[in-house]
């Protein structure tokens, strides 16, 4: 599939449900702005606590 098929079928899709949200692979279910916030700080945390971690294997 082409990009434009991409932005034509999804131009064409309804809109979403109320059912119509992002579930996490741990079952969370991304159903809010603070629920998105609150995964994010999740990942921003988890991403510096890598960095730090090859910062110290360098």
């Amino acid at each position: 599939m082409t990009a434009e098929e991409l932005v034509e079928r999804v131009g064409q899709a309804g809109p979403p449900s109320q059912d119509d949200v992002t579930i996490l692979w741990d079952g969370r279910r991304l159903d809010s702005r603070e629920a998105a916030l609150e995964w994010l700080a999740e990942v921003a945390a988890k991403r510096a606590e890598e960095a730090i971690g090859a910062d110290g294997r360098s």
